[in-house]
Parts: C-alpha cells; structure tokens; sequence
C-alpha cells in the first residue's frame, strides 16, 4: 500500500512539474514575444475614423480589435501597413482616413473649446466634461525605445462647479518598449466596451485618469504556438487615482485599476474580458495586500454598515463580444454583460448592453441601435435591482471620478435606447436618447436617488475642414419627466483646433529660431521673446499648482517627479562621461559643450535668483510674493529645469534628436508637480537652458572650423579654455 501511495504521490508530482513547465512556457511566450517593436503613443480615433476602421476590419480583413480604445498608435499603424497596398475604393477612402487621423497625432495642435456647462448624455468620441476649455498638444515625440507627447488643458470651471481654473494633464503620454509591451505613464480617457454610446466599465465620461500602465505595443496575432489561436489581441493594465470628491468623504480619493483583454479567435468574432477594481482611498488600506483582495473579491461591495469595515473594494467584471453578420450582409452585433458583484468567484449581478450596426456598401454611413441597461439583473425574466450599480457601502460617492460616472454617462438605475447615424464622408454624428434615467445625467449628486424619470436626448455633430483648422459645431439636447417636474436642458458649443505650426510667429518653431544664436532675430529680440514666453506661462502659474495640489496622491505624477527631478543630473553625468571617453573627436567636441553649458546655465540661474528671490509654491504665498524666503532658495528660475534643457539642447541640435526636447521637458512637469516651482520659472529655466545651450553647440560646430577660446562661468568661478584640432 506505501509503495502504491508513493507511485502516486510521485505521478502527482510529475503531473505537477509538466503543468508548471507548461504555464512557464506560455507565460515566457506572452511576455517575451513581438520583440521587434517599437514604443508609441496611446491614440483615440474620432467617431468617423473608428467607423472606418470597423470597415477595415469586417471588409477588408484588418487584424485589430476594435473594442478597447485607446491603443498604441503604432499598433494600429503596423496593422494598416499589413493591408494590400491595392484596395477596393470603399476600403482604400476608409484607409486614408485613419490614416490622416495618425498623421495629424504626430503634429502639436492647439484647440478651444466654446461651450455651455449642462450636462449631456456621452458616447464614444464625445468630449463629456461641460463648458469650455483650452487645449494644448505637442506631436509625437519618438526616441529610442520612447515615446512621449506633452498635452495639457485649462478649465475655467472646477469639477465642483465653482469658477476655478482648473488644469490637467489631458492627452500626454510616456512610453517605455521592451520585449513587445510598453510601460506607460499618461493622461487620458479609455473607451472598454463594444457600444458606441455607453462603455459599462470605463468610459470618457469623467475626466481623464492620470495612470501608469502596461499595454502590448502591437495588436496582431502572436507569434508564439501557445497564443496564436487568439488572433488579433490587446492586453492594457493600469492604475490611476480618482480625484473631485470631498476628501471627508468615506472612500474619497479611490485607486481605480483596470485590466481588459479583447482578442479575435476567427475573423468575424471579437471577445473581450475587463475586471476593474475601486480600492484604497479614505477610511481604506492602500497596500499590494488590500489591491489583491480586490482583485479576488474578498469582502467587496459592502452594502451594510458592518461590511464596510472588512470591505476591499468595489469592483466589477465580465465579458463582451462583437460578431459580424455572415456572408455578404453587412452588419454586426454587439453586447457587454458586466457584474457588479460575484458569485463563486464569477460576476453576478449584470450590468447590461446589446447593440446592432449596419453600414452601407461604400464604407461612408454607419446606423446602429443600442441598449444600455444600467441596473443589477440577478436573472433575466424580472426587473433589475435599484441603487445596485455604481454603488458600493465603502464608497459613498459610488463608482465616480471628479463626481462622473466612470462607467455609461446616463448613471445607474437608467435603461438607455440609442438610434445612431455616422456619415464619415460630411465627418458628422446623429444620435437620438430615449428611456429611463435612474440618477443625474453624467455626474453623481447626494439626491442622485431621486432623479428617476423619463429621458428624451438629442446629440448632433458636424466637423468642417478649413484648410489645416478643424472646426465643429455640437448641440445637445434632454428632457427629464421626473414625478414631480420636467427639466429641459440645450447645450450649443464649438470646438476649433489647428497645428500649432500654422500660427506663424506664434509657432513652437519660430520662437526657437529667435531664441537662437543663429537666428536673424537681434539681442533685443531674443530678450523679448524669453519675456514673452516667461510672461505667457505665468498665466498659469495658479492653475499648474492648483493641479499639483489636488493630484499630489497620483501614482503616476509621483513617477513623473521622481524621473524628472533625477534626470538633469543624470543627463549631466552621461554628457560628462561622454566626453572623457570621446575626448578629441566631433562626438566628445558635443559632450563638450553640453557640460559647459551645464556648468554656465546653472550659475546664471544661481545669480538670478540672488536677484529675483521668489517664493516657491509650497509656501503657499502664491505666485506674485517675493521676499520672504533665502535668496538662494528663490524658486524663480528652476536650476533643475535650466541644466536640463541647457545639457541636451546641444545634442538634440547636432544629432537631430527632438525627442530631447521631450525629455527636457519631463523635467518641468516634475518641478511643478512637485510644487518646488511655478510654471512660469520652469519655462524661465528652459528658455536660459536652450540659449545657453545653443550658444555652445553653435561654438562646438564652430571650433570643427580651428581653434576656439571659450569662457565657462561656474558657481562662484569662472573658467577658459583653448581647444585646437
């Protein structure tokens, strides 16, 4: 009997060993494959581009997802490029649209946004935050296994509704690429979900997160045996802060996590699975231990009192699916089935969405019809739970950021039909609202229970193209016959963006050359166009310390800090090394001059701020009190921002490296996020540090011509040098 239990202990044993060595090997080929890309940006299609890339798809046999947005823009262009270069004209104007929509993410845009500040039902493509706003891009900037864009954007309304000017990180993003996946720092909205007028899980209704993440930086079928039966796939994990509620609010200030997979296992069929967790915050554990009991489930969703003591989080899960119609009927159907709660270990609870789409045989126009059903259905012949979804015990504010619904814009409790048209050719949307509202549209309130009724919503848009300026008109409309009254509600507004290269003097570029020691510009020139600059971001002096403050908790601003407080010295030391190792040649002769210009930015920084003694932000003195502090803490300007820019301009310049320039600029965010210094010193900074270090990559060029004598200030010195060749 022994020797039999030991047999069988030992089968065991093996059975074991095979199974670990098996997950090992899958695991090895999803972390390790598609190692041949390279880092992008994360990029969003308007309502017109994502139309012609569901035509792509289901016509023309495109090997991407089309239900998890946004992706890596490389990804997306990678899966256009393996596209027949010949192309029926329907797929071939399709291709070009998208197309034009990835060129346009590579330039820096400004864009203004004029509009009234009711609330309105969203769907994919909207910009859901109400009133207006300023919105500021640069391109896309690609470096050696990095990508970064630089966005922002200015609110003259706080999320609480009181005027305030209110900034954000909107639309900027770094990206990191190893062994086919990206690490990512960003701000942005996401879109998980197969609708196009609710996502259940995570939708552009409230603002953008600002998260840290891991996505696959290619969405095409893998190369490893173990995963190719998947198809076309994406997987995207992040972590962000949510923001706006009172902070003496119980679950104030939650991490929201988020990780959804989509793959397509045959051509005509796209699956997907989202698990999102709200954990942490006030009243809450923050640790690696309370986010993997969220994960798992262990004591979530409280709904008493005494749960909320032992409670993890709120989360919530499930599946959706796309399948397009057979043969040559050209249609789709859709669905997302998403649990609030769980029942052994599986979602419970459904949050339900059904939709159906047709499109014409030329690609241009797109109907669909949708359900969106925003209640707790414990089974599918009665009637769904009331204030069940988007709610939670440990939470009072529910499932919300900057108090707006994360999930559907029409809230919980509501039974949403939607008629949409989409005509890509006029670039214009039609979508018709009608059924039931169970909270406020778009924006959670503590009457938000009260706010049943019946809704009736209209939303329209139509984009002109003048020249380079995109220009588009928007109205919405609702209706709300609640038991009591009716409220109706217009929103008219305009949306107006352009490149920032076609403003002429105004561009990026033209302030460069002025500022340059080649430039036509004059002495006099230049100082008034570092005036300018400086003066110009003063503006936002208020608004960038208000954002730092009330995103001080974010992870991904701390990464940010963190990064960019080290890289100045960093640049410093790799610039110092360099030369050692080059000493003599063109390559050293740059090394060169990024230390020299180092060395003479920082004392000129050191001596103005002898001059200018500013107090820095976390003073709290705000951003026009001077003389209250040692002058060599004067936070005006910022050194770190001035070493970093003067050290890299001289390389960016002689290698055609503008990426740099991004790198440089990482270094801003994190003074002014760290409330070390206003927007305008680290534009100070920047404006001595790439002067400074254009003067010395211009005399490095310089001295390839013969000998050259170079004056070098230094803190509390100064320094000449000969060099000959």
């Amino acid at each position: 009997m022994n020797s039999l239990k030991w047999a069988d202990a030992r089968r065991v044993r093996g059975l074991r060993a095979r199974a670990c060595t098996t997950v090992g090997v899958a695991l090895s080929s999803l972390l390790f494959s598609q190692s041949g890309v390279a880092a992008s940006v994360p990029w969003t299609p308007s309502v017109t581009a994502r139309s012609a890339i569901e035509v792509l798809v289901d016509d023309g046999g495109l090997a991407l997802t089309v239900s998890q947005w946004p992706l890596p823009r490389d990804a997306v262009q990678k899966a256009l490029d393996a596209l027949p270069a010949e192309l029926p004209p329907a797929l071939a104007d399709a291709r070009a649209l998208v197309q034009a929509e990835l060129r346009a993410q590579q330039s820096a845009r400004i864009g203004l946004t004029l509009r009234q500040r009711q609330d309105a039902l969203s769907g994919f493509g909207d910009d859901a935050t109400p009133g207006s706003s300023l919105q500021l891009r640069s391109g896309e900037l690609d470096g050696p296994h990095l990508a970064m864009q630089l966005g922002g954007r200015l609110d003259p309304v706080g999320d609480d509704g009181r005027p305030r000017a209110t900034a954000r990180l909107d639309d900027s993003a770094v990206a990191v690429d190893a062994f086919g996946w990206q690490a990512q720092v960003w701000a942005h909205r996401s879109w998980w979900g197969t609708g196009w007028q609710s996502a259940l899980p995570l939708s552009n209704n409230p603002p953008a997160f600002d998260g840290i993440g891991l996505q696959r930086a290619v969405a095409s079928r893998s190369e490893s045996p173990w995963l190719s039966w998947l198809g076309p796939w994406d997987l995207d994990f992040f972590l962000a802060r949510s923001e706006g509620e009172p902070v003496t609010v119980l679950g104030s200030d939650a991490l929201i996590s988020g990780l959804r997979m989509t793959f397509k296992p045959a051509s005509n069929l796209e699956l997907g699975i989202t698990r999102m967790v709200q954990f942490g915050g006030r009243g809450h554990p923050e640790s690696f231990g309370s986010f993997a009991r969220a994960v798992v489930g262990a004591n979530a969703n409280a709904n008493s009192p005494q749960e909320v003591g032992l409670d993890s989080g709120n989360g919530l899960a499930g599946y959706d699916a796309r399948l397009r119609c057979p043969g040559t009927f050209r249609c789709a159907v859709y669905g997302q089935l998403i649990g609030e709660d769980d029942r052994k270990h599986l979602p419970f609870k459904f949050l339900d969405l059904l939709g159906t789409e047709l499109w014409s045989a030329d690609g241009v126009t797109r109907l669909y019809f949708e359900l969106a059903e925003v209640g707790c259905r414990v089974d599918w012949k009665g009637s769904t739970l009331a204030h069940c979804a988007y709610r939670n015990g440990g939470y009072i504010d529910g499932y919300t950021a900057s108090n707006r619904w994360i999930g559907a814009s029409a809230g919980p409790d509501a039974r949403m039909y939607t008629l949409g048209w989409i005509d890509s050719e006029w670039d214009s949307s039609v979508r018709l609202d009608f059924g039931r509202t169970g909270a406020y549209i778009g924006k959670f309130s503590d009457g938000a229970q009260s706010a049943f009724g019946h809704v009736w919503g209209l939303s329209a848009r139509r984009s002109w193209h003048l020249g380079s300026i995109r220009v588009t008109p928007e109205f919405d409309w609702n209706r709300v016959v609640e038991s009591a009254h009716t409220r109706v509600e217009s929103r008219f507004g305009l949306e107006m963006s352009m490149p920032l290269d076609d403003l002429g003097r105004l561009s990026p570029g033209q302030f460069a050359a002025r500022l340059s020691a080649t430039g036509e510009g004059s002495t006099t020139t230049r100082l008034l166009t570092a005036a300018a600059l400086i003066g110009g971001a003063s503006l936002f002096d208020r608004a960038g310390n208000s954002y730092a403050y009330d995103h001080r908790r974010e992870p991904a601003l701390k990464i940010l800090r963190d990064t960019g407080n080290m890289l100045p010295f960093a640049e410093f030391g790799l610039a110092g090394a360099a030369w050692m190792a080059h000493h003599g040649s063109a390559d050293g002769d740059v090394a060169l001059a990024s230390v020299e210009a180092g060395l003479t930015s920082v004392a000129l920084a050191e001596a103005i701020k002898q001059g200018v003694d500013r107090t820095r932000p976390s003073e709290g003195r705000g951003p026009t009190d001077f003389g209250h502090g040692k002058r060599s803490d004067s936070s005006f300007p910022s050194i770190h921002s001035a070493l970093a820019w003067s050290v890299l301009t001289p390389v960016a310049q002689r290698y055609d490296a503008p990426w740099l320039y991004g790198v440089a600029a990482l270094t801003n965010v994190a003074r002014v996020t760290g409330r070390r210094h206003w927007v305008s010193d680290t534009v100070a900074g920047a404006v001595l540090g790439y002067v400074v270090g254009d003067w010395f990559g211009k005399r490095a060029d310089a001295a390839a011509q013969g000998p050259a004598t170079t004056l070098v200030l230094v803190p509390h010195g100064a320094v000449m040098s000969m060099a000959f060749r």
